[in-house]
């Protein structure tokens, strides 16, 4: 509140002095004389001269008047702006004079000393920053040449007060603050003891000094709605806050640019991002110290605890909501607070560490993480490490690390966010597994063993194209087993399947595959064994005995179905034949499980572990 509304210029004083110890004494003499019309006459006469002198514009008054024989009751005062009449600058429904007989007595030469008290009720001030910098309050009151430096010390009380700050430099346009409280003139001060402070709806108790256009107040309150007061600021007006919250909050310096320094505490509260789907976070504790100034908030420490989780924040955001902040979280749990990335499998506790910018409603966060014991696409993994950048459009990773057991993938690439949401990553194996990477494309089937090599998955979800270079070692599908294999394949958005070159080694021999999903949905393959003992064949273990060495064969299998149940139809013929004549023929049917070969069944038991 400008120091000008109470703190008289010294040059005025030596009239106001005059003038009030003159309308004091002949209040006196006349109310013991009994001559209250008369002294009522004459004491609005001396007020309004004294309003004349004190205030540069015009003054209105309502009724002026004695109560009892110490105090002056002025109605209605109302003062209006010297370059403008139709702008009030300053209203008080009532102002009284307090004053002492004995110090009047005392005091004669200067009566100004017997004034006690001061009494504003519903007062209301208008305070308003022009184009040239300067206060419209500077034209409140007049200033004179004689100067009177005798200190003015008094008691000010303020019931129900106003002041209206239009347009100040905090960038969160006209303020109001309500004022209740004693408070004392000594000298060019005002000072608050214990005063109600009510800003930003939400009330305090107050004290501190105003004076000579500066500001050193402290405000405290508690148990206060921290919501209604953030979202009087442009920085945090898009975060709707729940909860009830101890502040204290010292304000300084001019009172053009005052500084806020503030300290706020809160348990047990939510924090609400509306523009976002109402997103919400629940917290435990928050603990912050703030620094606003120049329209630019600093986070010079905020804590916030969420259970087992801790995060950390410093930095600034401006008056247009620009951030640039510090963030560490610990024990960050992602499927509860980014719910988002449950569509993509992504789970765990992550520590981050990194850097939060653009805006409230246009966030964007790179920076680096680190998750224990949580999943990828679906696949559980004991720890994940890598840089991360995030905003709402995508998700981009950069050289990620994955360790599941003894296996580590290389990840990187982009996830995004879309009304059709779409990735592009690169997954490259290290002592994979097979049964891993079936896991993260949900993709069912018996199929284990090593992985190396190398996936790249393209597309909108549900249409992806997935291009393979993988190298299997010590594997196993249903019950066949086989020392290596590796394929190089595409998958495309419509699941039809291309295999440029697919190799299988087994027996000691070799198998060569490859082909293209056909118009009716099969996956046509030619086929071509070489050199394979025929009962390490398990399609041809029924007649391993009727060959002698080494075989060869060659034709087609049309495969349907899934992985998990596989329909295969194949015909082979020997290419060289040792104990029986060349061109031998297997027609072979692979239903599941079951596998019918040259009519003759063969079951293969269900694996149980």
């Amino acid at each position: 509140m400008p120091p000008s509304q109470f703190n008289v210029p010294a040059g005025t004083k030596g009239w106001l002095k005059v003038l009030l110890g003159f309308a004091l004494i002949v209040a006196a003499l006349l109310g013991v004389m009994n001559g209250e019309v008369y002294a009522f006459v004459n004491i609005r006469g001396t007020v309004e001269t004294a309003m004349v002198e004190l205030f540069q514009g015009p003054v209105e008054l309502g009724e002026v008047g004695l109560s009892g024989l110490n105090r002056i009751v002025i109605q209605d005062l109302t003062v209006k702006d010297p370059l403008d009449d139709s702008v009030v600058l300053l209203s008080v429904d009532e102002l009284v004079l307090r004053y002492s007989l004995l110090e009047l007595v005392i005091h004669l030469s200067n009566a100004q000393k017997a004034i006690n008290e001061i009494v504003l009720r519903s007062p209301e001030l208008w305070v308003r920053t022009e184009d040239s910098g300067q206060w419209n309050v500077s034209r409140l009151f007049r200033t004179q040449n004689n100067l009177d430096g005798d200190a003015v010390d008094l008691t000010l009380k303020m019931e129900k007060g106003k002041v209206r700050f239009i347009g100040t430099n905090l960038g969160i346009g006209d303020i109001t603050i309500g004022l209740d409280g004693v408070l004392k003139v000594n000298g060019s001060k005002l000072a608050l003891e214990r005063a109600s402070f009510k800003v930003f709806e939400s009330e305090f108790v107050a004290s501190g000094t105003l004076g000579a256009g500066a500001v050193d107040l402290v405000l405290k309150g508690s148990d206060l709605d921290l919501g209604r007061i953030t979202a009087c600021f442009p920085q945090t007006q898009d975060i709707m806050v729940r909860g009830k919250a101890e502040m204290e909050v010292r304000a300084n310096g001019s009172l053009a640019e005052p500084v806020l320094n503030a300290m706020v505490a809160m348990e047990r509260g939510r924090l609400e991002f509306p523009a976002h789907d109402h997103i919400a976070y629940s917290v435990d504790k928050l603990e912050g110290f703030f620094r606003y100034e120049d329209q630019i908030l600093e986070v010079t420490k905020l804590d916030i605890v969420q259970g087992d989780a801790r995060f950390q924040a410093r930095g600034v955001i401006d008056g247009q909501g620009d951030m640039n902040l510090n963030i560490i979280a610990q024990a960050f749990d992602l499927a509860d607070n980014l719910r988002f990335l449950d569509t993509y499998g992504i789970s765990g506790k992550a520590n981050v560490a990194g850097v939060l910018s653009g805006t409230i409603l246009q966030p964007d966060f790179r920076g680096e993480l680190y998750v224990t014991k949580g999943t990828f696409w679906n696949l559980a993994y004991d720890e994940l490490r890598g840089q991360v950048a995030l905003d709402l459009d995508s998700l981009e990773l950069n050289g990620w690390n994955i360790r599941s057991d003894r296996s580590i993938y290389a990840l990187g690439g982009s996830i995004g966010f879309g009304a059709v949401p779409d990735v592009e990553l690169t997954l490259q194996c290290s002592a994979g597994r097979a049964e891993h990477i079936l896991t993260m494309l949900e993709i069912p089937g018996d199929l284990t063993g090593r992985l190396d090599g190398t996936l790249e998955i393209k597309g909108a979800s549900g249409a992806w194209t997935t291009r393979g270079k993988v190298h299997l070692s010590d594997a196993r599908y249903q019950d066949q087993v086989f020392e290596s294999g590796s394929a190089e394949f595409v998958i495309g958005p419509d699941n039809r399947i291309s295999i440029h070159r697919g190799t299988v080694t087994m027996g000691g021999g070799i198998v060569d595959f490859s082909g293209t999903t056909q118009s009716d949905g099969a996956l046509v393959l030619d086929v071509r064994v070489q050199n394979i003992l025929a009962d390490s064949f398990l399609l041809l273990k029924d007649w391993a005995d009727q060959f002698e060495g080494r075989i060869n064969l060659s034709g087609t299998a049309s495969v349907r179905g899934s992985l998990a149940r596989p329909w295969v139809r194949m015909q082979l013929s020997l290419d060289e034949a040792t104990s029986q004549e060349a061109g031998m023929e297997f027609d072979v049917l692979v239903q599941g499980r079951q596998v019918v070969v040259n009519g003759r069944v063969l079951q293969i038991p269900a694996r149980t572990n």
